[in-house]
């Protein structure tokens, strides 16, 4: 795959001296094309975003879903028009899925709720760590079998406040808990796996996986970035069964084998990648979502695209989301201000 600039046994270490040798710059090709190997890393959508994160693409709707927590707004963005639509939310939104009858599901700050895109009012409806007002949703995804996996985090980010949860329905099960961020998760089910980030701690595990029942097992270490201090955050896997990491702070995606041995790097024009989705008509298109708060004063005068959704065609292809198998009642708990297109 010609998007990678490293394979094999290039450590943590000599990665981070590398990112400290280009001291944040980039060969250029025009305003908004990075060039990565011998494959271009494109600005999919131009937008200072606050901190933009959860990326899905949905086929039905041939759209890429995202969030912006800090700034409390869902968006759903057409590449073919440009086009971006966003509705603000009540809180921050720790991401976005869509349901089986169409519905657009947030991870708001109570739980999974609906978001009625012509009136833009949000309808709670399967509430998640309902008796802790300190945390919030961090990531949600949907597996194979129309479940959604959510986890959380303390506003604080106070150490083992947080947990992962599935949802089956509208039943909801505590998978893990003593989390501080939890993030992912990402499903390979063909081989029974299910990888989760906890940022905080600068890891990843990899569990298990049943995909039937949805049954977590052999909780171990996958990856350790404690030495490098990069934050592990959003992820996907891709059809070769690889596993592919936003690293904030390095400023780069990551692609591992199963065994935890690093296969690729994506280099991005901004320190804080987010998140991961891999999109478009044939599922060739990989999303990266950035931060722009996460930077400092000279973080954001330096990196005029951070907070923007870039595009790159790694040579590998992944799978749209699932959809979440449930079709929700109506239960109201907010208004949100209508719709706003970019």
């Amino acid at each position: 795959m010609t998007v990678v600039i490293a394979r094999g046994g290039r450590d943590l270490a000599q990665l981070r001296q590398r990112l400290a040798r280009r001291g944040g710059g980039r060969s250029r090709v025009g305003l908004e094309r990075w060039i990565v190997g011998d494959v271009a890393v494109d600005v999919a959508l131009h937008v200072r975003a606050q901190h933009a994160e959860g990326p899905i693409w949905d086929a039905d709707t041939a759209r890429l879903w995202w969030v912006d927590i800090t700034g409390e707004r869902v968006h759903a963005h057409d590449p073919r028009s440009g086009n971006d639509t966003s509705w603000r939310t009540a809180g921050q939104p720790g991401g976005v899925i869509l349901a089986t009858a169409g519905e657009t599901i947030l991870a708001s700050p109570d739980g999974l709720a609906v978001l009625d895109p012509d009136t833009g009012t949000i309808d709670l409806h399967v509430p998640i760590e309902h008796d802790k007002a300190g945390n919030r949703a961090n990531d949600a995804k949907v597996d194979g079998h129309g479940r959604v996996w959510i986890g959380t985090m303390a506003y604080d980010k106070g150490a083992g406040e947080a947990a992962l949860y599935r949802v089956d329905g509208d039943r909801v099960t505590r998978m893990v808990e003593g989390l501080t961020i939890s993030n992912g998760p990402a499903f390979d089910e063909a081989h029974g796996r299910l990888y989760l980030a906890d940022t905080a701690l600068f890891a990843v595990d990899v569990f298990d996986l049943d995909p039937e029942s949805g049954a977590l097992s052999g909780r171990r270490p996958f990856l350790d970035f404690r030495e490098a201090e990069f934050w592990p955050d959003g992820m996907t896997v891709d059809a070769d069964g690889m596993l592919w990491v936003a690293l904030g702070r390095a400023g780069m995606v990551q692609r591992y084998d199963a065994r935890g041995a690093l296969d690729g790097v994506i280099e991005l024009p901004t320190t804080n990648p987010t998140s991961v989705a891999f999109g478009g008509a044939d599922g060739t298109d990989l999303f990266i979502t950035t931060s722009w708060s996460d930077l400092d004063a000279d973080g954001r005068a330096n990196q005029p695209l951070a907070g923007a959704i870039f595009r790159c065609r790694p040579g590998v292809t992944g799978s749209p989301s699932p959809r979440y198998a449930f079709t929700p009642p109506q239960g109201h708990i907010s208004t949100s201000t209508p719709r706003r297109s970019t």
